[in-house]
């Protein structure tokens, strides 16, 4: 398998499917209401 582009490793793929996850999960409660925290955790 030839790499063109980052977006073509499947590590970038799974990492993006991590931060979806994440972002999701610091949208509920409690954890949206901790601001420190999810500074930190949400780019």
């Amino acid at each position: 398998m030839k790499v063109e582009k980052f977006e073509d490793l499947e590590i970038w793929q799974l990492s993006r499917e991590l931060y979806k996850d994440v972002y999701q999960i610091t949208n509920l409660e409690p954890f949206s209401r901790d601001f420190k925290l999810k500074d930190q955790t949400v780019l």
